[in-house]
């Protein structure tokens, strides 16, 4: 198999499973996706929180990351390119930023990206494949077409890691993905809190960049 292999394939299940998810979700009750929608937030809120809680970052360093990752995505204005590109100030964008975050925030990204691209070993990356395409099946019943343009998200930033894990080596320290997994947690709780209504202003997108640069620096 090639590099970038499972996230092609993760890609590709994120939208077939938001696609069948958008099919079939007029035939959901209002009141059952909206019970659906307020299960992701807390779930989305506990992860968020597990991961802020295990992992022992270096404060200082991610200070400076999360705010030159915001001085990035704000100067690109990330958030607000999306809205324009989607013609939507809500309901897309908050599906694509929960789902992209939901989709590659985590060990077994991180760890199933590195394995592929180092190793050749793609079982890792595969299995969240399919759990993800499950997932964008529920998510996109509740959060809608937004959830479909995640999949974009998923094989740029799952691809990166594979591609310089395949090129470079063990480029990514222990404590680089200790400093991801933090800010990534502290992510999902701002999302969380905007998917269960409760943080209207915050443009979550426009400090995604900070996760990169916490990957690589």
């Amino acid at each position: 198999m090639f590099p970038t292999f499972g996230s092609l394939v993760n890609a590709g299940l994120v939208l077939l499973g938001s696609l069948i998810g958008l099919r079939f979700s007029p035939y959901i009750p209002e009141g059952l996706r909206n019970a659906v929608l307020q299960g992701i937030g807390l779930f989305t809120l506990l992860l968020g929180v597990r991961l802020v809680a295990e992992n022992k970052p270096e404060l200082l360093k991610v200070f400076f990351l999360l705010v030159a990752g915001s001085i990035i995505g704000s100067s690109l204005r990330l958030e607000q390119r999306l809205e324009g590109l989607m013609g939507s100030s809500s309901g897309l964008s908050r599906g694509f930023v929960s789902a992209s975050l939901l989709f590659t925030v985590g060990p077994m990204t991180l760890m199933g990206c590195i394995l592929e691209g180092t190793r050749g070993d793609s079982s890792l990356i595969l299995s969240k494949a399919f759990m993800d395409g499950f997932s964008s099946l529920v998510l996109s019943s509740s959060l809608g077409r937004g959830v479909a343009f995640s999949a974009l998200y998923v094989l740029f930033f799952q691809g990166s890691i594979t591609l310089l894990a395949y090129f470079y080596g063990d480029f990514i320290t222990e404590q680089s993905m200790a400093n991801t997994l933090f800010i990534g947690g502290g992510l999902m709780v701002l999302i969380s809190l905007k998917i269960l209504g409760m943080l209207g202003q915050v443009r979550v997108l426009n400090l995604m960049p900070s996760l990169l640069l916490a990957l690589f620096l």
